[in-house]
Parts: C-alpha cells; structure tokens; sequence
C-alpha cells in the first residue's frame, strides 16, 4: 500500500511535465533531451500531407465551383463559402471528440483515422460532378480529420521542456512545404487531357478533370497511413495494469480530466487567440484563391489555375525557409508574445493590399499602364512577404497551447478545443470573407472592397486581445 501511495504521489508530481518517459530518460548530460527524429519526421509528413490536401485544390477550386454554377461567376462566392462551411460545420462538431478520445485510446488510431479521411475525400473531390458531392467530400475531411491537435498532444509527449520548443518549431515547416507542394500539384495536374493528350487522353480525364491532382495527393496520404501504421510508436504514457501482473497489457497512467476542469482561464485565453488567428489566416485563405483568378473587372487579378500554383508553390518554398530558419531566432531575439502580436498585426496590410493591387490591374487591363501591371505583382510579392510573417503566429500559438494545458492527460483535450476554436473560424472566417466578396462585388460596396476594409478592422481587435498573454510560454504558477 505504501509503494502504491508513492505511485501515486509520484504520477500526480509529474502532471505538468508531459513527455514520453521512455525518451526522457536519454537526457545527455547538457540537459537538452535530443529530439526523437525518427517519430518526429512521422508527425511531420502526416503535417505535410494534410497541408498538400488543403491547398492542392487552390488553383482550380475557382474553375471546378464556376463549371457547376453553370458559368455565373458571381454565384461562385456563395458555393464556396457553402462547401466551405459544410467543412468547417462539421469539423466544429466532431474535432474536440476525437482529440479527447485520443487521450483514451491513444494517438495512432485517430491519426490513422485522420489520414485515411484525407484520401478518400481527396479521391470523392475528384470524382465530384455536381456541387453537392463536392460537399459530401468536404464533409468526410471536416468529420474525420484531427490530425493536428492529435499531432501536437504526440509531440508535448515525446518532448519535455528542454526541447519541446525546438519540436514546435519544426511543425510549421512541412504545413509551409504542403503549401508549396500542394498548389503545383493542384495547378499543375489539372485539366490532363488538355496539357497533356499524349498521356491522358482518355474520357475519364475530360469527364473528370481533376482526379488527377487529387488522387495524387490520396496517394501521399495513403503512404502516411502505411508509415504510421507500420512505423509510428504510441505516445501516451501507460503503465502496466499491476505491479504484480508483469504482463504487456497496459492501460493509461490516469484518467484525463473533466471538461469543465480543462477551462481554466490560460486555456480559454490561449484559446481565444487561437481563434482570432485562424479567423484571419482562414478568411484570407477563403479570398486569396478567387482574387487571384477573378476578372480583373470584377475586382481580381485574371491568373490561371498555373499562374497560381506557380505563384503560391514559390510562395510555399519561400515560406518553409522561412518558418524554419527565422521563427526560433525571432522568438528568442524578441519574445514569445512580441513575434505572435506582429504575426496577427501583418493581417492588416496583408489584407489593404487586395484592392491596392486590384486597382493596379485595373489601370494595367483599361489604359495597357505597363508599370501598373510591374506594380500588381510586386505588391503581390509584399502580400506573401508579409502573410510569411503572419504565419509565425501558429508556432506561437503552438507552443502556448501546449504549455497552458492543466495536466500531461489533457494534452490531447486542450488541443482539440483549440481546433475546435480553430473550426468555428474557419466556419465563421471563409463564410464571412466569400459571403461579403460576393455582397461587395454584386453591391458595390466602397467599389466592392468592403470585405477588405471589414477583415483590416477585425484584425485589429485581435491584437488587443494578444497583448493580454504572458511574454514567454505558461508556467505552472500561471496555471
């Protein structure tokens, strides 16, 4: 009774030092835990395939939603803010459900789940002819797929404090290389029949013409279920059943907390951020891709479906360097909450510059200005500069979830409230930017860039509300 009282006493002392003890006992003589690499490069390709997902149908979304509204480019705001929708609704739903069934189960079975959703809503998309099965495959991705707040529980458990900050910031690098990959390949598979007859000439290219892109990236996701499955090694702690039971069964450590335990005030702020951070990313990624191949007189820039998979995969290159190489020497060089306050803070002119470049391409398309059209495409390139810089804000937020959760069983929990947070953002942020994109342009609303001016205004609500997290990562005593 006394050993199991000290057990006790001891799994209780550890709650707010989550890490895969296993790995923590490799802990070299400096202090700093070596990051476990082989694991972690597992996570970080599953990170790289949901990222190629989302962001392969970029360059043709615009083109696939305007051939089911038969043509009506201004009804294609309202179909993508529907499928939009159908994906963020029902994410909002199921995320926390599964997070918190991973800290019962485990991590691989719903990251196997997760990955498995990714191909077949892919493979659905594909095949989609009318709008409706669009929204089926988009609801299979939105019910299924919680792969990143499971993702970050894992890493909080095979790192401890000496190295979680350097897991973290590796995260964000193959999310940015799935936007550079993603988009070349949704650019450039598209339409095979036409770019390339002597390969796909056949009548399932033409009546389907963007199986393709989207069957390749099923394919990547179909490879990261085979390497978890095979590969990956569970993450959350267990124990064996008793002390006098030497057998390999084993059960968790301690049950996770209630829900209501989890809302504790620097969860719910931490969450809040998280919010306000997928709001604005979210509502910019929602806008970018129509701007990007509207009519220029409608109030974009004329790109094709290549022209933005070129321009968004450089972009994704440009952004995995950077993310890499400048996020951990900005935050040790400026401070946690300085970075994350400048990242949100970029969302301003990020979104000004919209009709700022519409207005270039207006005097370029009207009056043949060659120096507008120069100046178009270099305020596109300060746009991605800066959205570069934004982006610093999720291994920010990262590592502030992470630290705020109440107890190493919660991780799993206070991840998935904020992708469930995340989830009513991107509910909330794609609805909102396409629905007033379509009022503004059909309106005329400030020459149809209302939007805009509304998402700047939003933005800078949600600095406020930054300003109020601590300068560095949650401390116990902050908990």
């Amino acid at each position: 009774m006394v050993g199991d009282e000290h057990t006790t006493q001891d799994a209780r002392s550890s709650e707010r030092e989550p890490f895969l003890l296993e790995h923590a006992q490799k802990n070299t003589n400096s202090g700093r835990t070596p990051l476990p690499f082989g694991q972690l490069s597992i996570l970080l390709f599953l990170r790289f395939c949901e990222s190629a997902t989302v962001f392969s149908v970029s360059p043709f979304i615009n083109e696939l939603l305007l051939s089911l509204t038969g043509g009506d480019a201004t009804k294609v705001p309202y179909y993508a803010s529907v499928m939009d929708a159908s994906r963020s609704g029902l994410a909002l739903v199921t995320i926390f459900f599964w997070s918190r069934t991973s800290d019962y189960l485990g991590r691989k079975p719903i990251l196997l789940l997760g990955i498995a959703a990714l191909a077949t809503s892919m493979l659905l998309l594909g095949i989609s002819n009318t709008f409706w099965m669009v929204v089926l495959s988009r609801c299979v991705f939105g019910g299924f797929v919680a792969n990143t707040s499971v993702i970050q529980s894992a890493i909080g458990e095979m790192t401890d404090e000496s190295n979680r900050a350097d897991g973290f910031g590796l995260l964000h690098a193959p999310w940015a290389v799935g936007v550079s990959i993603g988009p070349l390949i949704g650019g450039s598979l598209a339409n095979p029949h036409a770019h390339f007859p002597h390969f796909f000439s056949g009548e399932i290219w033409q009546a389907f013409p963007y199986l393709l892109p989207c069957a390749t990236v099923a394919f990547m996701s179909s490879l990261g279920f085979l390497v978890v499955a095979t590969r990956f090694r569970e993450t959350l702690p267990r124990r064996p059943i008793s002390m006098h039971n030497p057998s390999d069964e084993y059960i968790p450590t301690d049950a996770p907390l209630p829900t209501r335990a989890l809302l504790t005030p620097p969860v719910l702020l931490t969450v809040s951020c998280y919010f306000l951070l997928g709001l604005s990313y979210l509502a910019h990624n929602a806008v970018q891709p129509l701007f990007l191949a509207m009519p220029i007189p409608v109030g974009g820039l004329s790109l094709q479906p290549s022209q933005i998979g070129f321009i968004l995969g450089l972009y994704g290159l440009h952004n995995s360097i950077t993310q890499t190489f400048l996020l951990g020497p900005s935050i040790r060089r400026f401070g946690l909450r300085t970075v994350f306050r400048s990242a949100i803070s970029a969302f301003i002119p990020i979104f000004l510059l919209f009709p700022l470049m519409n207005i270039y391409a207006k005097d370029w398309y009207f009056h043949q200005n060659t120096n507008s059209r120069i100046i178009m495409f270099t305020l596109l390139v300060l746009q991605l500069a800066l959205l570069s810089v934004a982006e610093f804000g999720f291994g920010c937020i990262f590592m502030y979830i992470n630290s705020s959760a109440p107890t190493k069983r919660s991780l799993g929990s206070v991840s998935g409230l904020g992708q469930t947070a995340v989830s009513v953002a991107r509910f909330l942020g794609p609805t909102i930017a396409n629905g007033m994109l379509g009022v503004s342009i059909e309106r005329n609303w400030m020459g149809g860039y209302a939007v805009y001016f509304l998402l700047s205004f939003l933005v800078v609500g949600s600095v406020i509300v930054v300003g109020k997290l601590p300068k560095g990562v949650w401390r116990a005593e902050d908990r």
